[in-house]
């Protein structure tokens, strides 16, 4: 089951930069869920103040230090977005860094030079070099696990060898959860044989990426017993003692190649079925009458004896 659908518009960045140099162009886009309304106005504003701009799109053509804030924008009579933080520098050297970045997405940073081109940049992580090479930019697989602080240096060439580097400001670099992990639930307690019972595994998409599609499977004492698909219920129609035991489910983002597993849930099926338990009914009552039987006739077969010896 998934929870969290679109309910706000959402900012993004054209370039995808957090960070841009002093007369630099950016465009804020204004993006809406699928089902709303093609013409629409649309209100834009920074740190809480409406500027101008009625369009989808905001379009910063000179960018100057005063444009950089938290941007949020309205569609119509919609909430207001989150706000995405914009910051303009008249560094030497800027680390740039998406705006917003979840797992799963390719994280991409640059060390952006806007008076010289660089010739050798070296990345670094928590004071960790990550990489160094000619190439300005660097794209890595963004999890959780890789928040951190990021900063580069830049190295140009002079005559005989390498400039003095040029080092960017710390930037913090957070990864936005995609969805939680799942919770796998039962649709009740104390299950008895022939009882329908459903599963169902339970998460919430990020409210910024509700176009992201789910599959969700289902697994028993870890072997799969229903494989990945955009049904979030596993169903048992007539339960049995043989379908106990622990329970699991995964929630997969595909297009991301995102992959979460939950906790156990230990399912007991009490008895048999329904069929089981009027079978055991019936047999415990043909046992009953073969005693009687056997008893009558041990007591008719002693009676007659008695007599015999009387």
């Amino acid at each position: 089951m998934i929870t969290g659908a679109l309910v706000r518009p959402v900012v993004s960045f054209s370039p995808n930069w957090a960070t841009i140099a002093k007369n630099d162009s950016i465009t804020l886009t204004c993006t809406v869920g699928p089902t709303a309304p093609l013409s629409q106005r649309y209100s834009w504003y920074r740190d809480n103040r409406r500027i101008n701009g009625e369009e989808r799109s905001f379009i910063i053509g000179k960018a100057e230090e005063k444009d950089s804030g938290n941007y949020q924008c309205q569609a119509g009579t919609s909430e207001r977005s989150d706000p995405v933080r914009l910051s303009v520098t008249n560094d030497r050297v800027i680390l740039q860094a998406p705006p917003s970045v979840y797992e799963g997405d390719p994280l991409t940073l640059r060390c952006y030079s806007p008076y010289t081109k660089a010739v050798h940049v070296t990345f670094y992580k928590d004071n960790v070099t990550i990489s160094s090479s000619p190439t300005d930019s660097l794209t890595l697989g963004a999890s959780v696990g890789m928040a951190g602080t990021y900063r580069c240096k830049a190295f140009k060439l002079t005559e005989f060898n390498y400039s003095s580097p040029y080092t960017s400001a710390d930037t913090a670099i957070t990864i936005q959860e995609l969805f939680p992990r799942p919770q796998i639930r039962a649709d009740k307690d104390g299950v008895q044989g022939g009882d329908v019972l459903t599963l169902s595994c339970h998460t919430a998409l990020n409210p910024a990426r509700g176009a992201t599609q789910l599959q969700f499977a289902f697994y028993r004492n870890g072997h799969n017993v229903q494989g990945f698909s955009s049904s979030s219920n596993y169903t048992i129609q007539s339960a049995r003692p043989q379908d106990s035991g622990n329970y699991t489910c995964d929630t997969a983002a595909p297009s991301v190649s995102v992959t979460k597993g939950s906790p156990g849930l230990s399912i007991h099926i009490h008895g048999g079925t329904l069929r089981d338990r009027r079978y055991t009914i019936e047999n415990t009552i043909r046992l009953a009458l073969a005693v009687c039987i056997l008893l009558s006739g041990s007591l008719l077969s002693y009676c007659h004896i008695k007599r015999q010896v009387n």
